[in-house]
């Protein structure tokens, strides 16, 4: 009887957990005539990345970067960046970057492939 205990515990928490993970949630957005699948309600960069922002990303941690991605962050993050842009230091803009990588809370995105 304890084995069956367990099994429902077990089953419980991963049908918890395949809900928490389905919460997330993607969309797909078109910039530029290219469809990007990104997080729900985040914001993107208007445009593919620069060369200076891979190496950036990559020196924070994201390294899934490549040219023709775009950049997404959650909306705290942007509201965040916007406030030390207007007040702070592009040091503090830096580490609000490093810990938004850290926390998986900014990423890049790729073009879909049409042919999918």
């Amino acid at each position: 009887m304890n084995i069956w205990k367990y099994i429902s515990l077990f089953s419980l928490a991963f049908l918890i957990l395949g809900q928490a993970s389905e919460s997330v949630g993607t969309e797909i957005i078109m910039i530029d005539n290219k469809a990007y699948k990104v997080p729900i309600g985040v914001s993107t960069s208007n445009a593919a990345v620069s060369d200076k922002v891979i190496e950036f990303y990559h020196k924070i941690g994201v390294n899934t970067c490549k040219k023709g991605d775009i950049t997404w962050e959650k909306q705290s993050v942007a509201d965040a960046i916007n406030e030390v842009m207007r007040t702070g230091t592009k040091d503090a803009g830096k580490a609000i970057y490093a810990k938004a990588a850290k926390e998986g809370n900014i990423g890049c995105a790729s073009p879909l492939d049409k042919a999918k």
